[in-house]
């Protein structure tokens, strides 16, 4: 299947018999969303995003719009992480590049879930699809260098830090190094 086959129709995954990925159906997804924003400490990490204060449906539901957008627009293939049917977060390959062999991988879940190793499994699911599906050679991910537990889920996912790229990542109008990671190809359990 080439690259611009995958966009051609959404390709959810099943990760496991609770974890399942699938499409962004705004409607739907705009109210759990919110509530995953809506959490300070889940946006301790968001590098580059500004934390919406106020409810506003009409707007979540323009920016869980934006993913379906983006997917056809082959700039980012979004999933939707849910867990036994309830939305937990989202998975992301965005920001292809190198005649789209390459591209970046971003995470987040709900801070209920955190700790359970549920990203570590998107993580490989992703990265496996990634590869075997789109053709992609690399794929690379940044992690604030405070934050713990995404260094380690990445590490667990088998990605390696490859160094630390200073004044990197935007939290709250600062900026923060950040530890950048790759998992290539060849590092695909068969």
């Amino acid at each position: 299947m080439s690259f611009c086959d995958v966009f051609k129709e959404f390709i959810p995954i099943r990760v496991d018999e609770d974890i399942y990925l699938r499409q962004h159906e705004p409607e739907k997804d705009a109210r759990p969303f919110w509530e995953i924003y809506d959490d300070e400490e889940n946006f301790t990490w968001f590098g580059g995003y500004k934390r919406p204060h106020d409810w506003n449906e009409e707007r979540e539901i323009r920016a869980e719009a934006s993913r379906v957008k983006g997917f056809r627009g082959k700039r980012e293939y979004p999933w939707v992480v849910t867990y036994q049917g309830e939305v937990i977060g989202q998975i992301q390959l965005f920001g292809f590049f190198n005649h789209n062999t390459c591209a970046e991988v971003g995470f987040f879940l709900k801070k209920a879930w955190w700790n359970r190793g549920i990203n570590t499994k998107v993580l490989k699911a992703v990265c496996r699809f990634g590869i075997e599906t789109m053709g992609l050679e690399r794929i690379e991910a940044f992690a604030h260098v405070d934050n713990v537990s995404s260094n380690r889920t990445l590490q667990k996912a088998g990605f390696v830090k490859e160094g630390t790229l200073r004044k990197r990542f935007e939290v709250k109008k600062e900026l923060y190094d950040c530890h950048v990671y790759s998992f290539v190809k060849d590092q695909l359990e068969k």
